[in-house]
């Protein structure tokens, strides 16, 4: 795999560029990216064996073209993984330019993002069949995560941490969005359902005008000035986006929970990969040249993935409607016919 390889090693190798972690905040963020990376090493294994070109021939893709496809996969899952390296790059140092340390806004952003790099181990795993993986239970000589009772409780002291000093409503959400990281390492509840509890408190949290406009404008400081060059492109698509949360920031400021939540898991996602996004084209100027060229490269194919799609939008009474019309006519179709 010589033109995916290097990827593996753009935002730091493991236990390099990736500094140890250094308190509750980045347990949690290097527990999320240890999974991504024990899930991402077993699709480059699953997708990288001499098997997989045969097998890919067998479903019926013409033989010049199994491995250019499966390549392509493997590129794309090794970028995701490359963003989340940077950004807890970002986040282990003394100062993240995600936010002031200790605020609510910080905490929520750092959940959107983990919620993206777990949504992101999901997807690793679902295309080897292997269920969701539990977190290491040491911290290794090499940067390896922590326990999984360390690393939510702490995770969870943290955010009752950020949320002093503002209004109730960010202050629970913010507390309230951070125990999925223990129920999803211990099994204890199906993934499905803490993933959308964790996207229900974080876009409650983000009703918040002080926390919604605080996200921005950390997203914001961390993506910084446009760049020269090829990195420009993945720069303009970041602002874009960030442009999009201030155009539909109505939708979810001061909104009903209700309909914030159904919709929310997209919002979520979108924070969460601006913040990736923006990790990632920060850390290439501090990489040697030939690195740096590959960066840019992954930051260019991230944005491109994920950040295209219009500006998140909250869901509206009808929708809620018609959402409960749908499911009780689909699944009432399906019980009569027998499937």
């Amino acid at each position: 795999m010589s033109r995916t390889e290097p990827l593996i090693g753009t935002a730091g190798p493991r236990g390099s560029a990736v500094p140890a972690p250094r308190g509750p905040e980045a347990d949690a963020v290097y527990t999320a990216v240890a999974r991504l990376e024990a899930a991402t090493g077993r699709l480059h294994a699953v997708l990288d064996a001499p098997t997989a070109d045969a097998a890919a021939r067998g479903a019926g893709a013409p033989e010049h073209a199994a491995r250019a496809a499966l390549d392509e996969e493997l590129c794309d899952r090794l970028v995701d993984l490359a963003a989340a390296r940077a950004w807890a790059a970002r986040e282990a140092t003394p100062v993240s330019a995600s936010g002031p340390d200790g605020d609510a806004a910080a905490a929520v952003l750092r959940g959107c993002t983990l919620w993206t790099v777990d949504a992101d181990t999901v997807r690793a795993l679902a295309m080897t069949d292997t269920a969701a993986p539990r977190p290491p239970t040491d911290v290794a000589a090499d940067g390896a995560a922590p326990a999984a009772g360390e690393v939510s409780d702490g995770a969870a002291a943290a955010a009752r941490e950020a949320a002093d000093g503002v209004t109730p409503a960010a202050k629970e959400a913010a507390v309230g969005a951070v125990p999925a990281v223990q129920e999803v390492a211990g099994d204890s509840v199906p993934a499905a359902v803490t993933a959308h509890g964790r996207a229900a408190a974080l876009v409650t949290a983000l009703a918040s005008a002080e926390v919604y406009d605080a996200v921005c404008a950390g997203l914001r400081a961390a993506l910084g000035g446009r760049p020269a060059g090829r990195a420009a492109a993945a720069w303009e698509i970041v602002d874009t986006g960030l442009s999009g949360l201030d155009a539909t920031r109505e939708e979810w400021v001061d909104a009903d929970p209700a309909h914030t939540a159904a919709g929310g898991w997209v919002l979520v996602d979108r924070i969460g990969r601006l913040a990736l996004a923006a990790a990632l084209l920060s850390s290439a100027p501090d990489l040697p040249s030939a690195q740096a060229e590959i960066c840019v490269n992954a930051a260019r194919r991230h944005t491109w993935n994920h950040l295209r799609q219009p500006p998140p939008e909250a869901a509206t009474a009808l929708h809620l409607r018609r959402t409960a019309e749908l499911v009780s006519w689909i699944t009432g179709t399906a019980a009569r016919s027998g499937t």
